[in-house]
């Protein structure tokens, strides 16, 4: 019985509605993907005009910084943009390219790109997931240090 069940798993077919959301799927996929591609890119202006914002007091000390500059505290606020920024655009690329291989899959109706295309899903959601599990264990950790 359980051989039955794999054997029709793998034989799936879409039918017209099926179609018609994966379609639509793909279509909001790249527009997702767009969206978080410019994201991305204005993370990282911003960071680089943060930094130069934070540049021009350089001479000063910022109060309560443990003697940092004020450029040296810009120069981290640089790197923690540019990493958001990278984060946006590398998942970005994961939507971007599962909408476009979903779409040619579905207009050519070749397997291989439908495959492909999943992947990339599965690679979209699995990095979000593991961002999201680090941040919820860092946010776990500043409670527990708040109450010690």
């Amino acid at each position: 019985m359980e051989q039955n069940q794999n054997s029709s798993l793998f034989s799936l077919n879409l039918d017209a509605q099926n179609s018609y959301s994966l379609r639509s799927m793909a279509s909001w996929s790249k527009v997702l993907g767009w969206v978080g591609m410019i994201l991305g890119i204005l993370f990282i202006l911003s960071g680089i005009l943060v930094q130069q914002a934070m540049s021009q007091y350089g001479g000063y000390r910022s109060y309560r910084s443990g003697g940092f500059s004020a450029s040296t505290i810009g120069n981290y606020g640089l790197a923690g943009y540019v990493v958001l920024g990278l984060i946006f655009i590398v998942t970005s690329i994961f939507a971007i390219n599962a909408g476009g291989k979903i779409n040619a899959a579905l207009r050519s109706n070749d397997q291989a790109a439908l495959s492909s295309g999943f992947a990339n899903v599965r690679n979209y959601f699995a990095f979000w997931a593991v961002l999201i599990i680090i941040m919820l264990l860092f946010v776990l950790l500043a409670l527990l240090g708040s109450m010690g």
